[in-house]
């Protein structure tokens, strides 16, 4: 894995100097019920770094209270997700602060429409009290390019009253799977949010960013926490 600037500025600012306290309802936005039993161990699974994951962190823009996870920059958003229950969080993020950006690529690899999901997104949503119609989540705004200056925006209204059908990124949580050995993703198996580039009719892109929508946040964690992001179908 590597990090390659592309016309794109990066900007870091100051590491969170602690752990969010384990509270199951922390204000610093990163949550952690206590059932992952996983070690938050960024990219370093040991998986075959060619899998359909994005390999680039091209540009990341914090906004106002992120920091949480940026002292393992870049591999804590590239390669694989850190799968576990979906009645808990994954504290394996970069926080992206209120309204901040991130940009992520897949190298000399191109992201292709094909049938169905194109593209997952994970954040780090999870059931509370184990219950889908109650999700928490952090929302994001999910953008795609093939050249990384012009940008095409998926659909995304965090207002609508049933989430699963606001378009946004940060509803869905993770699943327990196995990234090294589901290749191709099976966006059924391994939860996140799924993106399908025919709804932008587009065939093959190379950059996906994506923007908090947050309005306020506090703490080190405020807005969306990214884990990963895959492609489905995703040129050799």
């Amino acid at each position: 894995m590597h990090m390659r600037i592309f016309g794109l500025p990066l900007f870091f600012v100051a590491c969170a100097t602690g752990e969010p306290v384990d509270t199951g309802a922390s204000d610093t936005g990163v949550m952690d019920t206590g059932e992952d039993t996983g070690e938050d161990t960024g990219d370093e699974s040991g998986c075959d770094e060619d899998l359909p994951y994005a390999s680039e962190l091209i540009s990341f823009e914090p906004g106002p209270n992120a920091g949480f996870g940026q002292e393992k920059l870049p591999d804590v958003v590239l390669g694989e997700p850190l799968p576990g229950s979906p009645n808990s969080g994954s504290m394996d993020v970069l926080s992206l602060g209120v309204g901040g950006e991130i940009v992520l690529g897949f190298g000399d690899r191109i992201v292709e429409n094909g049938a169905g999901v194109d593209l997952v997104v994970w954040e780090n949503a999870f059931f509370q009290n184990g219950d889908p119609d109650n999700p928490f989540a952090e929302l994001g705004e999910v953008s795609v390019s093939m050249d990384g200056e012009e940008w095409h925006v998926f659909s995304c209204d965090p207002t609508l009253s049933n989430p699963y059908d606001s378009g946004c990124a940060g509803w869905r949580p993770r699943k327990d799977f196995d990234p090294c050995a589901m290749i191709p993703i099976e966006p059924e198996s391994v939860g996140g949010d799924a993106f399908d580039l025919a709804d932008l009719g587009l065939e093959e892109i190379r950059y996906v960013r994506i923007r908090d929508l947050a309005e306020e946040g506090e703490g080190t964690s405020a807005g969306f926490d990214l884990d990963a992001v895959g492609a489905v179908y995703l040129s050799p």
